[in-house]
C-alpha cells in the first residue's frame, strides 16, 4: 500500500512580485486615466463654461431689449421679456435659472421681481423702475472619462446682467466730471473788432492736435480766444444749474447727448476767472496734476430756435452766423478733453497776447476784449460715443442702447 503525500503548492518568490507589478500597474492606470479624464474633461468643462457665460449674456441682452423698447413707448410687457429670454435661452442651449429685473445701475429691484413666463403681448406690465435684466443660467453635461473617478456629470453656471443706457453723452449723472460752460467755433476766424488779419483757429478731429496728456509741456500750449463779438465768437451756456459761477464750481452734471443743440446762457462772463482758477494748479504753463481736463463743446452753428439735435442746420436760416447776443442755440458736435493750465477772462488779459500758446492773440484796434484759456487738448468725443449708466424715464428723448456690465 502506497501512502500518497499531500503537495502544498506554493508561489515561488518570483511569482509573487510579477503578482504585485500586476496589482501597482493597474493601479497606475487608473490613475493615469483618472488624470487624462481630468484634462479632457477639465478642457470640455471650460469650454462649456464659456458657453454658459454666452448664454447668460445673451439672455440678459434679450430681455434688455424689449426693456429699451418699453422705454421708447413701444407697448411691450413682462411676457415679451419672458419669451425673449426663453428664445435666447434656447438658442445657446442652456437652462434658465434665474431671471430678475434691475434699475439702471444693474441692481436688482427690492422688492425682487423675477421674468414672467413666456405670453406674447400678456403677462403684467414691465416694471416701471426696470432698466435692465440679471440672467443666471444653468448647463449639465456628461463627463468622458472622469466617470472613473465617480464624476459621471458636471454642471457649468454663470450670470450677467445688462442694463438700458443712453448713448454718446457727455457728463451722465453723478459721473463726477466737469463741463466747461462755454463753446468756441470749430472755424475761429475772427477776435473781437478791428483784427487784421485775425487769429484762425481750426478744431478738428483729423486737424487739430490731441496730444497725450504725458506730453503737455509748455511747446505745445494752446491759446484757446475767448471772444465776445462778430462771427464765431464764444458762447456761455446754460445746462440748468444756475448762474455762470455756479456752473463752474458746482457743475450739475446732467446728460447732454452728442450731437446737441446748446442754449446761452445770461450774464457776465467776467465773474469766472477765479472760479475757472480752481481747476489749475499753481505753475503756468507746466503740466501739473492741479491741472484738471474739463469738457469743452466745440460748436458749427448757431440758430435762433432749437432745431432736432440731429439736425445740423439752422431753418429758418438766421441772416447772420453768430455767436453774439442770448437765446441763441448753438449746434456742438465735438467736444474736447481740455486739460486747464490758465483762465484769463477779465479781458484786456496781455497773457493771452504773449507767448506761450499758440495762436498768440493780436489786441485789436480800437482796443476790445481779449480772453483765452490756456491749456492742452488731450481727448475727443465725436458720438455717439460709448452708453453711460444713467436713469431714463419712459419717452424721454435720448438715444439708448444696450450695456452689458457684469
Amino acid at each position: 500500500m502506497s501512502i500518497l503525500k499531500k503537495s502544498t503548492l506554493r508561489p515561488t518568490e518570483d511569482q509573487s512580485a510579477r503578482g504585485q507589478v500586476l496589482v501597482i500597474v493597474a493601479g497606475g492606470i487608473v490613475v493615469i486615466l483618472a488624470m487624462v479624464g481630468l484634462v479632457i474633461d477639465g478642457g470640455f468643462a471650460w469650454g462649456k463654461q464659456r458657453q454658459t457665460q454666452n448664454g447668460a449674456d445673451s439672455i440678459s441682452k434679450a430681455g434688455a431689449v424689449v426693456i429699451q423698447a418699453a422705454l421708447a413707448g413701444d407697448p411691450v410687457t413682462d411676457g415679451d421679456v419672458g419669451c425673449a429670454v426663453a428664445q435666447a435661452a434656447l438658442a445657446n442651449g442652456v437652462d434658465i435659472d434665474r431671471v430678475v429685473y434691475t434699475d439702471f445701475s444693474g441692481t436688482m429691484l427690492v422688492p425682487e421681481i423675477v421674468v414672467g413666463s413666456c405670453q406674447p403681448g400678456g403677462g403684467a406690465a414691465i416694471p416701471a423702475d426696470a432698466q435692465g435684466v440679471k440672467a443666471e443660467s444653468t448647463q449639465d453635461f456628461d463627463t468622458f472619462l472622469a466617470g472613473i473617478i465617480g464624476i459621471n456629470t458636471m454642471t457649468s453656471n454663470a450670470d450677467a446682467t445688462s442694463v438700458v443706457g443712453p448713448v454718446g453723452g457727455i457728463c451722465p449723472a453723478e459721473s463726477g466730471c466737469a463741463v466747461l460752460p462755454v463753446t468756441i467755433p470749430q472755424v475761429l476766424t475772427v477776435c473781437d473788432r478791428g483784427v487784421d488779419p485775425p487769429p484762425v483757429m481750426t478744431v478738428d478731429e483729423d486737424a487739430w492736435s490731441i496730444i497725450d496728456e504725458a506730453d503737455a509741456d509748455d511747446t505745445n500750449l494752446v491759446n484757446v480766444p475767448l471772444c465776445d463779438q462778430a462771427p464765431g465768437a464764444v458762447g456761455w451756456l446754460d445746462f440748468g444749474c444756475g448762474n455762470l459761477a455756479t456752473h463752474i464750481n458746482e457743475p450739475c452734471n446732467t446728460f447732454i447727448p452728442i450731437p446737441a443743440w446748446l442754449h446761452t446762457q445770461s450774464g457776465n462772463p467776467n465773474c469766472c476767472e477765479d472760479e475757472l482758477r480752481d481747476y489749475t494748479g499753481p505753475t503756468w504753463a507746466v503740466a501739473e496734476e492741479e491741472d484738471q481736463v474739463l469738457w469743452l463743446p466745440i460748436h458749427t452753428n448757431t440758430c435762433s430756435d432749437q432745431p432736432a439735435d440731429d439736425d445740423p442746420t439752422c431753418d429758418p436760416l438766421d441772416d447772420e452766423w453768430s455767436g453774439t447776443g442770448d437765446n441763441l442755440y448753438y449746434h456742438v458736435p465735438i467736444w474736447l478733453g481740455f486739460k486747464l493750465d490758465q483762465a484769463h477772462t477779465k479781458g484786456g488779459d496781455d497773457e493771452c497776447t504773449e507767448a506761450p500758446g499758440t495762436p498768440v492773440l493780436v489786441q485789436p484796434d480800437p482796443p476790445g476784449k481779449v480772453g483765452c484759456l490756456k491749456g492742452w487738448f488731450v481727448d475727443i468725443n465725436t458720438g455717439p460715443g460709448p452708453i453711460t449708466i444713467g436713469d431714463i424715464d419712459p419717452g424721454d428723448p435720448v438715444s439708448t442702447g444696450i450695456l452689458l456690465i457684469e
